[in-house]
């Protein structure tokens, strides 16, 4: 490559040699590919918290290209990828030719999505140009995935959440090294969606994490979501490793077998942990966060359960939030779903939420199923013609339950820190999931308000800026953007948008007994503020969790 295409920086640890690309309108971006961002967690750093990288192998570090991404299988091929030495990041910034006069640029961190399980940083899903062109800098990166990231065995020293401590050392690197590439270290905004999403709510609700950023976005993820947090953890590492190893009886075995294992071993057998409780709800993620047990330190980011975090009162400093579901999210979990339409209509009590306070095998549970049956697919029951109606449930039981729980108690009890609110209803032609998986259920399914924000290279598609599916992506760029530079989506010296959004109301003692009021930004063609979305839905969980919990917000952990 002829050295005019290459920008040298150094770092803290060594010199990158990125690349200068062009953007949509023609402006150049420099974009540094896979810069390690810790040692690699192989041998005896494997499923430990990352160690601080201290010199590059090299003077000069080529990041003309990304580096491996961690090993998994992959969500779309389904082949399997990546190695265990994949702790690497990317930075992207408009020329730094012109910014150089300005002053330091807000920065962008994105923590993908997954399930903790699949994905990466790179560009394949996540390459930044249109949100480069608001004039903002893009940190994406990847974080050790399933097992080889989020295994559970304190007793040998294995705290759990080594993915999410990956993810914070990421915010370190950022604070110690952004400002070489003209970002500005006092203004980070995190961002991530589904896993990402719940993993950008655990570090916004935990005390070491809160201080390397300044506001947070979460899309269709937060971490009282019930697919996030691991049950039994402990135990699911104990049989991984039997499953491996049927003389691992002690923990001993169990830490050796373990440490021994073959990387495809490890990922392989993960699913054969699930218990049968787990496979009939559907969402099989077996490795995911843990409340970290024993002494706190430094790298503890989940200290405690986040339901109970989120009720402490200020435990959010006065960092803005913007939080967030699709319409039709579920949409996703039907291409499963649609293979077992009878499993669905003749036990529906496999959709009540774990957080609802009756037991599984009870005749209640029964009961209750056959009222959920009953409210949203009626007397014809769970058949090809409700397929809709099923996936407004997948929604719900999911996604928009838990969302409704959590922005309610963030009103209740982080008055400093404003909330923003959005539902992404907009069906159009960057829909990305939704056309590579051939989703025909009308609305935005989970992850398709990505391709609004990233340029999905993988799938080769783009439209123009004057088409309506352009135009919301310039308008969720910018309400992203503006949201990083000033902390409000729609600020005043912004008219070039065609709404206001507008915060949450806060709840105080005057307005605590009144039913609370979720204020929205409905995002499609044409966005407009609207009150309480799926409103009629929510009022349904909201009875069903005051007869079994006494209240919405009393859920069962």
């Amino acid at each position: 490559m002829r050295n005019v295409d290459r920008v040298n920086i150094k770092v803290h640890q060594g010199t990158v040699s990125g690349v200068k690309e062009k953007l949509p309108n023609g402006d150049t971006f420099c974009a540094f590919r896979g810069i390690p961002y810790a040692k690699p967690p192989v041998g005896e750093l494997r499923f430990r918290a990352p160690q601080a990288l201290e010199r590059f192998p090299y003077p000069v570090l080529d990041c003309s290209v990304e580096r491996d991404v961690c090993f998994s299988r992959n969500m779309f091929s389904l082949e399997v990828e990546g190695s265990e030495d994949c702790l690497h990041l990317n930075v992207y910034t408009p020329s730094l030719d012109t910014v150089c006069d300005t002053a330091p640029l807000p920065v962008m961190v994105f923590i993908h999505g997954g399930a903790f399980l699949f994905g990466s940083g790179n560009s394949d899903c996540y390459s930044p140009e249109y949100l480069l062109q608001e004039k903002i800098i893009v940190v994406t990166l990847n974080y050790r995935l399933g097992s080889l990231g989020f295994l559970h065995l304190p007793s040998h020293g294995i705290e759990g959440n080594a993915g999410l401590k990956d993810q914070l050392m990421v915010l370190r690197w950022v604070q110690q090294n952004i400002s070489h590439f003209h970002g500005d270290p006092n203004n980070v905004t995190l961002f991530g969606e589904s896993a990402g999403g719940a993993s950008v709510h655990l570090h916004l609700l935990s005390p070491v994490s809160q201080k390397y950023f300044h506001k947070a976005i979460c899309q269709s993820g937060i971490s009282v979501m019930e697919w996030v947090m691991q049950r039994d953890s402990i135990n699911r590492t104990r049989t991984l490793a039997r499953l491996i190893n049927p003389q691992a009886k002690t923990d001993d075995k169990v830490y050796q077998t373990l440490m021994n294992a073959d990387k495809v071993e490890l990922m392989g057998l993960m699913v054969n942990t699930l218990s049968a409780d787990e496979k009939r709800r559907g969402l099989p993620m077996p490795f995911k966060p843990v409340v970290e047990e024993g002494e706190h330190d430094e790298n503890t980011v989940v200290p405690m359960h986040p339901f109970v975090a989120m009720q402490q009162p200020g435990r959010i400093p006065p960092v803005p939030i913007v939080f967030g579901n699709n319409d039709r999210e579920g949409c996703i979990m039907m291409m499963d779903a649609m293979k077992k339409l009878d499993l669905y209509d003749n036990d529906m009590a496999r959709m009540i939420p774990r957080t609802v306070n009756v037991s599984p095998e009870s005749p209640a549970s029964e009961q209750l199923g056959n009222e959920v049956k009953q409210f949203y697919c009626g007397s014809q029951g769970v058949t090809k013609d409700t397929v809709n109606q099923l996936a407004d449930l997948m929604t719900d039981y999911h996604f928009g339950i838990l969302a409704n729980t959590c922005a309610e108690l963030h009103a209740r009890y982080q008055p400093e820190s404003p909330m923003f609110y959005y539902q992404f209803s907009y069906d159009g032609e960057l829909n990305m999931y939704k056309r590579l998986l051939q989703l025909t259920i009308p609305g935005a399914c989970h992850a398709d308000e990505l391709s609004y924000l990233f340029l999905m290279r993988m799938a080769n598609f783009d439209v123009k800026q004057d088409t309506e599916a352009g135009r919301v992506r310039q308008l969720m760029c910018r309400l992203w953007t503006n949201f990083a530079k000033y902390g409000h989506p729609t600020p005043p010296q912004d008219r070039s948008l065609p709404c206001h959004w507008e915060p949450v109301d806060k709840v105080s003692a005057s307005t605590a007994k009144a039913p609370f009021q979720l204020k929205c930004l409905d995002i499609s063609a044409e966005p407009k503020m609207i009150m309480n979305p799926a409103k009629e839905r929510i009022d349904f969980w909201r009875d069903v969790y005051r007869r079994w919990n006494e209240d919405f917000l009393k859920v069962k952990l």
